[in-house]
């Protein structure tokens, strides 16, 4: 029991806060130094004398600029020629064969593109043949209206398919089918169809003027017929 009571009346003491002051400082104490600013002068004449020292040493710096450049490529070819070199031969033919199948690739692009312009012609000039033989006067107007998708080159090289795309033609488009004239007395008979050559606007515009300075209804009624016939 004292014990305990004693040991809670024992205090925390700092030592150090009763210490007494140091009573012998240094008399001397050392002091620091500043460093001594140097002031440099110089004339205009030395300073520019100075710059231009300083650029010459920057410009033979790199003076041998472009020489190490054409050295550099140099190297670079020599490297690429030393790797050609050391190449093995499955490499090599490797490498050829691919550039042999760069060209066969452009020589077969135009090989198709030139099948496809003789394919073209053919389908036409069998076209031009069956179209003038079923009496379609406006051939290129024919031409651009049929729908030739199921038109072929056979085996033989022959058209294949045409007959039945005229014939679908005239039943969709019959006035592109020249109308057969009955022959005037006096009329030449070696006389040529002129409505063959002309095209559909032509007729039309043929009848209009005609209807507009006869004034007679005849007139007026085959140009209102033949614009029904024409699809304008």
């Amino acid at each position: 029991m004292k014990d305990a009571i004693k040991r809670k009346l024992l205090l925390p003491l700092d030592i150090q806060m009763f210490a007494d002051d140091d009573d012998n400082p240094n008399p001397n104490p050392e002091v620091k130094q500043e460093p001594e600013v140097k002031t440099v002068t110089m004339t205009q004449e030395e300073l520019d004398a100075l710059i231009g020292r300083e650029k010459g040493r920057v410009k033979s710096k790199y003076s041998d600029y472009d020489e190490l450049k054409t050295k550099l490529a140099d190297y670079v070819k020599q490297a690429e020629e030393k790797q050609r070199a050391e190449m093995t031969e499955l490499e090599r033919l490797q490498k050829d064969l691919e550039a042999k199948g760069e060209v066969e690739q452009t020589l077969a692009k135009q090989l198709e593109e030139m099948q496809a312009q003789i394919k073209h012609e053919k389908i036409r000039n069998e076209f031009i043949k069956v179209a003038t033989s079923n009496q379609i006067a406006y051939l290129d107007d024919a031409f651009s209206l049929a729908d030739l998708s199921a038109v072929t080159i056979g085996d033989d090289g022959k058209v294949v398919g045409m007959d039945e795309a005229i014939k679908t033609l005239v039943d969709n488009k019959p006035y592109l089918v020249a109308k057969k004239q009955i022959k005037q007395i006096g009329e030449p008979s070696n006389g040529t169809h002129e409505r063959v050559d002309k095209t559909a606007e032509q007729l039309l515009q043929e009848a209009a003027e005609k209807a507009r300075k006869s004034g007679r209804n005849e007139d007026r009624a085959a140009y209102a017929k033949l614009k029904r016939e024409l699809g304008l």
